[in-house]
């Protein structure tokens, strides 16, 4: 009886030793889940727990659970908790189930440009009209049809270039400094205002000032027309 007892007391005190990482991490063997914290063992627990629900193949959870143990042996040396290096438990089962997500791609630059520019040319078209209404004499200062259309492209390019620099600074960490920001911004208004000294002084029909009401019309029908073009081309990298 004593020895019975006795061969009971060992098994049951050989459990009670068995890490916390090795009950919550199933197939996973006990050598690579040792040195895990309680908190990291937990997580993988809630990982198994939620992928076993969603009935994802036992295979793809073992190599998961493997994978994971493997990376945070190595980053909870650095203070890195599996919550901060996964995110939460949904986020991280997500990733598993759905594979990771795509990096989202930029824009072209095109795309951008033809963008603000039609933007460009409604708010001078809403510009000139105004204008024309309450100043019968500014159609001397507003130029014409060509100059609306080579100054909305200008400011179009000059409007996407800037948001492409600014977009490249953010996305590598480095803060545009405020001089940069300024010059830049200098640089581009000198390049329209220049452009518009040229156009605004070619003569003929094809640069002549239109009516208030055509400059609304215009407006309306680019306006329809940019829309259209951000659903189709899917355009979402502009401020606008």
């Amino acid at each position: 009886m004593g020895i019975i007892l006795a061969e009971n007391n060992k098994e049951t005190g050989s459990k009670q030793t068995l890490p916390e990482t090795e009950k919550v991490t199933g197939k996973v063997e006990k050598k690579d889940t040792a040195e895990l914290t309680k908190r990291n063992a937990e997580y993988l627990f809630k990982i198994k727990k939620v992928l076993e629900e969603k009935d994802v193949a036992s295979q793809k959870i073992e190599d998961a659970l493997q994978s994971m143990t493997e990376e945070l042996k190595e980053k909870q040396r650095q203070g890195i908790t599996a919550t901060k290096l996964y995110g939460t438990v949904n986020e991280k089962v997500d990733e598993i189930v759905k594979g990771p997500k795509k990096a989202p791609t930029a824009t072209p630059f095109w795309k951008i440009a033809l963008d603000n520019g039609l933007m460009m040319f409604m708010m001078f078209c809403i510009m000139y009209a105004i204008l024309q209404q309450f100043s019968p004499n500014s159609s001397q200062i507003n130029g014409g049809f060509l100059t609306l259309i080579v100054t909305s492209v200008i400011a179009g390019v000059a409007m996407a270039y800037f948001y492409r620099v600014a977009g490249d600074r953010r996305t590598s960490g480095k803060k545009l400094p405020f001089w940069k920001t300024m010059l830049l911004s200098l640089a581009l208004v000198v390049i329209w205002v220049s452009a518009y000294t040229l156009v605004v002084n070619v003569p003929g029909i094809i640069n002549q000032t239109l009516e208030p009401v055509v400059y609304v019309v215009l407006a309306a029908l680019v306006f329809g027309l940019r829309y259209f073009l951000k659903k189709k081309y899917d355009i979402k990298s502009t401020p606008f």
